[in-house]
C-alpha cells in the first residue's frame, strides 16, 4: 500500500551516512510526488552538500504534507544550502518542525 511505501522511505534514509547530493536529488523528486509523507529524517547524512540541499529545497516548495524534517548532524550544509532551504521554507506552509542540532552555521 501507499502507506507502507512511505514508512519504508522514512526508515531507508534515517541515518544513512552514504546519502550524497545525487541521492538527495532523487529524494527531492520523490517529495514532489509523495502526498502522505509526514516526517523525513536525514540526521547524520553528512555527505549531503549544497547541491543536495538545493534539490531538497525545490522538493519542499512543492510538497505540502511533510510536517517535520530532521537535518541534525548534516555537517556539509553551507551558505548556499541554507539560503536554498530558507527559500523553500518561505513557500512550504506545512512544515512545522525542522531539527538542525549539531550544525554550525
Amino acid at each position: 500500500s501507499s502507506r507502507q511505501t512511505e514508512r519504508v522511505l522514512q526508515v531507508y534514509f534515517a541515518g544513512k551516512r552514504e546519502l550524497s547530493d545525487d541521492g538527495c536529488k532523487v529524494l527531492a523528486e520523490g517529495l514532489q510526488n509523495k502526498r502522505t509523507l509526514k516526517n523525513l529524517i536525514l540526521s547524520g547524512c553528512s555527505r549531503i552538500g549544497n547541491k543536495g540541499f538545493k534539490a531538497l529545497a525545490e522538493g519542499l516548495k512543492i510538497n505540502q504534507t511533510l510536517t517535520s524534517i530532521n537535518l541534525s548532524e548534516c555537517y556539509n550544509i553551507g551558505d548556499e544550502g541554507c539560503k536554498a532551504l530558507a527559500e523553500g521554507l518561505k513557500i512550504n506552509r506545512a512544515l512545522t518542525s525542522i531539527h538542525v542540532s549539531g550544525i554550525i552555521f
